[in-house]
């Protein structure tokens, strides 16, 4: 009886040690929270409703930033959710399909390709692990990197993080996360509007035949991974977004791979699908050679058309249980809004988008010229404006929802006290060009109508620019 008292003891004090270290853990791991939403990606998985997705992407950054799950919902009613991290081992996105099928039933895994010919390095690796819940897969993929980088040290402290953030302690109590503006997460998806304009892209050479050997083992735990997807009944699908660092013997090894396990392999790299999506890498693409919102619609609608015509996927928008989605696609059509608005460089293009329900303009005259030619009157047209009170020198607008709430023209100085979006503070100064929003300056100052776009779905401001009549045409800037 003692004997097994001594072992129940025993059990118990590990039990114990076990649940302290994984809790300490918890408290220690940092908060991977900016653009690559990495901590906020894993720990959103985990708060799904059960049973709510039927797509599930997985794979690096080039989900991150190049798959949006609710372009999926808003153009296919697909409810899905991406869960990239940080270059992402092949292992990791492995270990997220099967943790995934403990609370959902996914009927479509989507693997991003790019990291299948590169070493995930030991920090990033982290940020698609350290809050993973500790289970049979977790030790199972810490298991795998440590054999890997041949470390037991490593799978130690994969599992019990407290081992390798243990020095963080007065950061944590010094409260170094909770002042901290996080970007909104869109199901998995960083929102992004730079432009690279860069134009050395080209689509793959279709005559280059030979492979590129995949990294360490990963061309079999990559068959692995298919046969757990087609034992579980997951329709796998391999697929690349444009990458100016892919390469046609990539796509050989990887089209060999799938076409021998009869898996769907979809590379946006090739010249006729680049083409298919009206792809344009300087327009579509930021900087750090990942897809921009432009590029991001442009390849999940094409997953999207390419998912509902191959597969039984329900459509989720008439259904009263999926709701939250509509939610979440309105906050996320407005960011969307923002995001595009500050890339568009036509004028009148640009007058027109100002026009939106969602904003709210305020315009402030500065040295605007009128030249009295017809030019001139077609653009306080376009805008909407009483050119008599526009020929003032003093002159201010304010539009909301497209119409005009406020506008007056006069010989002496305006200034104006006011608020807008129920009760946010706005002056105006005429005199100055000045626009004085919630403590700030929006106004740059510049010739023409200075002006701030406030929107008032997502509660700031978009940007300050300029729109002015130069030499006969109509300008516009930042």
């Amino acid at each position: 009886m003692k004997i097994l008292k001594s072992i129940l003891g025993i059990i118990i004090f590990l039990i114990i040690l076990v649940f302290v270290m994984l809790k300490l853990g918890d408290f220690v791991i940092p908060e991977w929270n900016d653009e690559w939403l990495n901590t906020s990606t894993v720990k959103n998985f985990y708060d799904l409703d059960k049973n709510s997705i039927d797509v599930f992407a997985v794979g690096s950054s080039h989900i991150i930033k190049g798959f949006s799950s609710l372009e999926l919902y808003k153009n296919y009613g697909i409810s899905a959710y991406g869960l990239g991290t940080e270059q992402q081992s092949l292992m990791n996105s492995y270990a997220w399909v099967k943790e995934s099928l403990k609370t959902q039933n996914e009927k479509v895994v989507l693997l991003e390709a790019h990291m299948l010919f590169e070493e995930t390095p030991e920090p990033q690796n982290r940020k698609g692990m350290d809050n993973m819940k500790l289970s049979f897969n977790k030790i199972e993929c810490a298991y795998y990197d440590s054999i890997q980088r041949n470390s037991f040290e490593n799978f130690a402290s994969l599992i019990f993080p407290v081992l390798r953030f243990h020095s963080r302690w007065n950061e944590v109590l010094a409260g170094e996360n909770e002042n901290t503006v996080q970007p909104v997460n869109y199901r998995g998806y960083s929102l992004s509007n730079e432009v690279c304009g860069n134009q050395d892209y080209v689509t793959l050479d279709e005559s280059v035949t030979s492979e590129r050997e995949f990294f360490w083992d990963y061309e079999k735990l990559l068959v692995k991974f298919i046969n757990y997807c087609k034992n579980n009944n997951l329709n796998l699908i391999i697929y690349k977004s444009p990458d100016m660092d892919w390469d046609m013997e990539r796509y050989n090894a990887v089209k060999r791979v799938a076409d021998a396990n009869d898996i769907p392999y979809i590379d946006f790299n090739l010249e006729s699908l680049s083409k298919e999506i009206d792809f344009l890498y300087a327009a579509d693409c930021e900087l750090l050679n990942h897809l921009n919102i432009y590029g991001a619609q442009k390849v999940t609608n094409y997953l999207g058309k390419y998912i509902k015509e191959h597969y039984d996927i329900p459509d989720r928008r008439n259904d009263p249980n999926y709701d939250y989605l509509d939610e979440q696609l309105e906050q996320y059509e407005y960011a969307v809004e923002n995001a595009k608005l500050v890339n568009i460089f036509e004028p009148a293009q640009y007058i027109e988008a100002l026009k939106s329900n969602n904003f709210t303009v305020v315009y402030v005259k500065n040295n605007l010229i009128n030249d009295g030619s017809a030019n001139f009157s077609q653009m306080i047209d376009k805008l909407g404006f009483d050119i008599n009170k526009v020929n003032k020198p003093n002159y201010y607008a304010i539009v909301e929802g497209g119409k005009i709430i406020a506008e007056e023209g006069s010989d002496a100085p305006l200034k104006i006290d006011t608020k807008i979006d129920d009760g946010k503070n706005l002056k105006i100064n005429t005199e100055e060009a000045s626009i004085f929003f919630q403590g700030s300056e929006r106004s740059n100052k510049h010739q023409g109508f200075d002006i701030m776009i406030y929107n008032n779905k997502t509660d700031n401001v978009v940007e300050s620019g300029y729109i002015n009549f130069e030499n006969g045409i109509t300008t516009m800037g930042r």
